[in-house]
């Protein structure tokens, strides 16, 4: 299980950075909460419910490390590098929601169904992780356990503004409105530098796997 959680944690971690996420967030936090809530829900049931489907319906195979999984790593590490570039090009812009017509509730929450489904730095991550479940060989118990560590750690930089938004209004401003300038400025470098961190890690192990 320890081994399982050292390939899984590092793996949650990249999938946690998620500044065009935050970026749309703190936008709408500013003026409408609820459809922030909305998406954050939205964004959240992609994650918590496509693990949940994989481990339920078909995680629990017999499956071993083989060169598949190390296959699986080296493409997967050439995604996300190409992630990386392509974040290094596109930089995260600050979300005017004054500007844009206020969303629906169901509006709201599809739009966090889809924001979720293009987070690519956060899916890819996500999917190799569900992969080193597969092949862990742990009890039941122990891939749902890994599961919820992955998905506790990836959803936190999402659901934490939310509920500081609704806890402490006054003082959750103080801490969005410096982290909404620092995405926006430097967003695509700190994606970059995870992504390319993360590449050479799955690379490593990748050919380590052949």
């Amino acid at each position: 299980m320890s081994d399982l959680l050292t390939k899984v944690i590092p793996l949650a971690l990249a999938a946690a950075v998620n500044p065009t996420g935050i970026l749309v967030l703190v936008a709408l936090l500013a003026t409408a909460k609820r459809t922030a809530l909305l998406l954050c829900a939205g964004f959240c049931t992609v994650f918590v419910g496509f693990g949940a489907a994989v481990l339920a319906f078909g995680l629990r195979l017999e499956l071993r490390p083989t060169t598949t999984s190390a296959i699986i790593d080296l493409v997967a590490a050439a995604l996300i590098a190409y992630v990386g570039v392509r974040s290094l090009r596109k930089h995260p812009k600050a979300a005017d929601a004054k500007k844009k017509r206020p969303l629906g509730p169901a509006a709201a929450f599809a739009a966090g169904i889809a924001l979720a489904a293009t987070d690519f730095s956060s899916v890819i991550p996500y999917l190799v992780a569900l992969k080193e479940m597969a092949i862990s060989g742990v009890s039941s118990a122990g891939a749902w356990l890994a599961l919820a560590v992955f998905l506790i750690i990836c959803l936190t930089p999402m659901v934490a503004p939310v509920a500081m938004a609704y806890a402490a209004p006054t003082a959750s401003a103080k801490v969005l409105d410096p982290l909404n300038r620092v995405l926006t400025k430097h967003g695509g470098t700190i994606v970059a530098v995870v992504c390319f961190v993360i590449a050479v890690y799955l690379a490593v192990k990748g050919i380590r796997g052949l």
